[in-house]
């Protein structure tokens, strides 16, 4: 019998793609599951846009991604949980591809390399994946690993015992694999589509937060303003702006690498790593 799926979906200033977004996981053909949005402190439409459907709403006062996954680890009432963010539209058999491993007990967590850009059409979201050294279309590489330390899917017993997610910022993902000590096995079939930043502000809104990863080392935080200083972004952004014949990519890179160096110093000073 398959185990009860709970989704927890996050969301912080969404109201773009949410409706897609939603609208995708309640069409999703897996039998047993229910899903829980976290408005982590919208301060768009975001929490309208969820009263619409027949979805768990919960909100919280605005703290970042860890803290709306660890409140969904509390709230839910599935067995396996599954992490979703509100920019992605998912393809109805989504949720059975990535959890059938576990159902089947072969994994205690799984994760999908079948993840696609949602708007390849748009400039910027070609730049960013340009910077990300990947194609217009793909958001992660053919050659991924089988393996991996974040976990699209995994199994609640399993999270709560490892105390879920550290609240690090971006890349708070990464925090359980070093706890638990077990990989994710990829699946096949559990295809999704991506938005990327369609704008030069949603660009640097990204790169900010990005920016405001782990608290590091005054010398580290000090060779990393220096990575992302304006001469190593401009020659950068000349030399893969004419690569891929996309000379918007040198201002991409501009305000990426700007993104990134303010997020650096508003961790250093403020010690906040939320959005």
């Amino acid at each position: 019998m398959s185990k009860k799926v709970s989704i927890i979906l996050a969301i912080y200033n969404e109201e773009k793609y949410l409706d897609e977004c939603i609208q995708s996981l309640l069409q999703q053909t897996y039998p047993n599951l229910e899903i829980l949005a976290i408005d982590d402190g919208s301060t768009d439409k975001s929490g309208e846009i969820i009263k619409k459907y027949p979805v768990a709403y919960l909100h919280q006062p605005h703290q970042g991604l860890a803290a709306v996954k660890n409140h969904g680890l509390r709230k839910s009432t599935g067995e396996i949980l599954v992490f979703a963010d509100s920019d992605i539209r998912f393809d109805r058999n989504y949720i059975d591809e990535l959890v059938k491993p576990i159902n089947e007990g072969k994994a205690i967590g799984t994760f999908s390399k079948e993840m696609y850009v949602a708007n390849p059409e748009n400039v910027w979201s070609r730049c960013y994946n340009i910077n990300l050294n990947l194609g217009f279309h793909r958001k992660v590489p053919k050659d991924f690993p089988d393996e991996f330390v974040t976990y699209n899917a995994i199994l609640k017993k399993t999270l709560l015992k490892v105390g879920g997610f550290d609240n690090i910022g971006w890349g708070e993902d990464k925090t359980v694999y070093p706890k638990l000590k077990i990989k994710s096995l990829a699946v096949e079939g559990a295809v999704s589509y991506h938005y990327n930043p369609d704008t030069i502000k949603e660009a640097f809104l990204n790169a900010r937060w990005v920016g405001r990863g782990n608290l590091l080392t005054p010398v580290k935080t000090l060779l990393r303003i220096i990575k992302y200083s304006l001469p190593v972004s401009v020659i950068i952004g000349i030399i893969k702006g004419i690569k891929y014949r996309i000379i918007q990519f040198i201002l991409f890179k501009i305000i990426w690498d700007l993104g990134i160096t303010a997020g650096i110093i508003g961790v250093t000073i403020n010690k906040k790593h939320v959005k």
